[in-house]
């Protein structure tokens, strides 16, 4: 699926699904004014993001090795060891963030990987409602890790922070993955639910911004609603997920994000 992609898609794509790791910067202030402090938060996030650079490096490799067993490919021993040296330098990774941060955070984290793999398995098997859900709850479950290794203390605000943000992300795997999703299955639940995980984040922002849990700027998140709305005419007139609506997607996420970080400095 992904070699008809053009380039620039999928670096785009890729770089929104490493986006949780950062994106609670434009809530949560990452810098603070104890040096000490913002060194470890910086840490744990670097090591965070090289972890899961090389679990996706590992999945993948993982997936060819397994292509080229089944048709019995010479290629099948170099995917192997690809495979093994990404899981060695991914296990190393853990074990380094995990010297960084709390138990809890590493816990998070081995939930991360392991529910953002069944994810990428579900869309890879033509099961994009185990994809689909899979996506909400790991990018949910990243966004919260990435939290937590900002600020280990427990906040509700926390959670619907990490659930915004991944079901925004949730919204452009969807559409990367479009072609998983039948005309049926959009009418049954994948319509229903993409339109659920593109809105849900601006509008959960928006609504503790009014109700005074977060600043009131982050209110301004509201903006993103138009766009939404244009990119959601578009899907329904095609009965589906069309595939020429990630551009759509991605640029909504960026754009509540940019929204977000501009509501950070005012």
């Amino acid at each position: 699926m992904t070699s008809h992609r053009a380039l620039w898609e999928s670096m785009l794509f890729s770089l929104i699904r490493l986006s949780p790791i950062v994106a609670p910067a434009t809530i949560v202030p990452v810098f603070y004014d104890d040096p000490a402090i913002a060194d470890l938060i910086l840490k744990r996030l670097l090591a965070l993001l090289v972890t899961l650079i090389f679990w996706n490096m590992t999945e993948g490799a993982a997936i060819l090795w397994m292509k080229a067993k089944n048709q019995g490919s010479e290629k099948e021993r170099s995917y192997l060891l690809v495979t093994m040296l990404c899981g060695v330098v991914t296990v190393a990774f853990l074990q380094y963030g995990r010297s960084l941060s709390t138990q809890g955070i590493f816990l998070l984290t081995l939930a991360t990987l392991s529910v953002r793999g069944m994810a990428r398995t579900g869309w890879e098997n033509d099961r994009p409602l185990a994809g689909f859900v899979g996506a909400i709850a790991g990018n949910s479950l990243l966004t919260l890790a990435a939290l937590f290794c900002i600020t280990p203390t427990f906040y509700w605000q926390s959670v619907v922070v990490a659930v915004a943000i991944g079901s925004s992300v949730a919204s452009v795997e969807a559409s990367w993955h479009a072609n998983s999703v039948s005309k049926e299955a959009f009418i049954r639940w994948a319509g229903p639910l993409f339109r659920a995980t593109i809105a849900l984040g601006p509008i959960l922002i928006a609504t503790m911004a009014m109700s005074n849990q977060i600043p009131l700027p982050y209110a301004l998140t509201c903006l993103v609603l138009p766009p939404i709305t244009h990119v959601l005419r578009r899907a329904n007139a095609h009965g589906t997920i069309p595939s020429t609506i990630l551009t759509g997607a991605a640029g909504i996420y960026l754009l509540f994000l940019t929204i977000m970080t501009v509501c950070a400095w005012l």
